[in-house]
């Protein structure tokens, strides 16, 4: 499994909208993309315009390919103009360890 771990900056003024059409589409557009196994998404709380997408993939193969689909392209219309930065990290996860919570 690949985590990958997304950190974007929205526009000053924009971050409502931006929550709102990743809400009402953007997260679904993205969890359509193959190889997805979940998708969390959230704001920050000392800095409201920068949010996160933490998005585990079944390989970076897998995440390398969705960049092409329809899904992802429509994900990406999503938030078109609304982000002005930000930086992504991948991570090879290993197993859940037995008895630990998600």
């Amino acid at each position: 499994m690949l985590l990958e771990v997304a950190e974007i900056e929205v526009r000053p003024g924009a971050e409502d909208q931006f929550a709102s059409a990743m809400r009402e589409a953007g997260i679904a557009h993205l969890a359509a993309c193959d190889g997805v196994v979940s998708v969390r998404f959230g704001r920050g709380v000392e800095n409201p315009s920068k949010f996160t997408f933490n998005v585990v993939w079944t390989s970076m193969e897998a995440h390398q390919e969705a960049r092409g689909l329809e899904a992802f392209g429509k994900f990406r219309a999503c938030f078109g103009d609304l982000t002005v930065g930000g930086a992504m990290s991948h991570y090879v996860m290993d197993e859940a360890v037995p008895g630990a919570s998600a």
